[in-house]
């Protein structure tokens, strides 16, 4: 797993900035299936799979040079961020409020 980190880290690294973002989110989400297929293949639950998938980037930027560790961190904060929305969305209600998405906003 560390391997696939540092050359997502690597590829993101060869880009503009704008791109890099955009990347970054791209990667972070492959990383989620990724791990989510290994995790739940092997029973380990989403806890493990949020740490293994935290322990190999932070793994990736202890041995990273400074360029290559700061995409390294946008990738976890990419990751983070699909975590956080995966978190609401199990927490949201299950129906949809059909009068706010027809009512035109004030």
């Amino acid at each position: 797993m560390k391997n696939i980190i540092i050359s997502m880290v690597a590829k993101i690294s060869k880009m503009d900035a704008e791109a890099k973002l955009l990347t970054a989110q791209v990667e972070a989400q492959s990383l989620m299936l990724s791990a989510l297929l290994l995790t739940v293949g092997k029973n380990g639950g989403v806890e493990k799979m949020v740490e293994s998938v935290n322990k190999a980037i932070n793994s990736a930027m202890e041995l990273s040079d400074d360029l290559l560790r700061s995409d390294a961190q946008m990738l976890l904060t990419q990751f983070n961020e699909l975590l956080a929305i995966a978190r609401l969305i199990e927490n949201a209600d299950a129906e949809v409020d059909l009068d706010s998405l027809t009512t035109p906003p004030l």
